[in-house]
Order: C-alpha cells, then structure tokens, then sequence
C-alpha cells in the first residue's frame, strides 16, 4: 500500500505543470517571438489574435497625419482598388467569417 501512495505521489509530483520554465504568457510575448525567428506579421497576428480572444483592446498602429487628409484618402483608395496587393491595415481586424455560403457571395 505504502509503494502505491509512494509512486501516485511521485506521478502527480511530476504531472505537475508548475514546474514549467515557459508559460503560455511568456511564448506569446513579442519578445518570445521575435528571439526565435518569427517575422513582424507574425508578431502581429499573434497579438492580435490574443487580444481578441482575451477581449482585450489592441493597440493598433497610428496612421500617419498624412494619410488623414481627404485627398490622400482619396487617391490611397483608388490605387488600392487598381492594386489590391496595397496593405490597408484591415488583415484580421474585424472579419466576420461566415462558414455558409449565402447571396451575398454572387
């Protein structure tokens, strides 16, 4: 009986994820991340996805103050409507994914 209560205590002893070195926290962090060789845009969506799983507000990047006039608005739009390769800041913010095709996708 002894022997069994000795080896259940050293299995849970040892399933314990206490001991860990890394956390979740910390294999997530930008830092983490960025030391073992992952690109910015992995960075980002990694965050990103975080935040928005946790309901955290993400702290998106600030637009440049040029890109607030209405003119250059203007002319960014329709040059990413002929290029559509543009980055427009809209990669994984917001996107409501629908699994089944409805009319709207004619």
């Amino acid at each position: 009986m002894k022997k069994r209560f000795l080896i259940t205590g050293l299995l849970i002893l040892f399933a314990l994820p206490s001991f860990a070195e890394l956390t979740v926290e910390d294999t997530v962090s930008p830092d983490y991340l960025r030391n073992n060789g992952y690109s910015t845009a992995t960075i980002n969506a990694a965050q990103k996805v975080r935040a928005k799983s946790n309901g955290e507000p993400l702290a998106e990047p600030v637009e440049n103050k040029m890109y607030q006039n209405p003119a250059v608005k203007f002319v960014r739009r329709v040059f990413m409507y002929i290029d559509p390769s543009l980055d427009d800041h809209s990669f994984m913010n917001d996107h409501d994914i629908k699994t089944s095709p409805t009319f709207d996708d004619l």
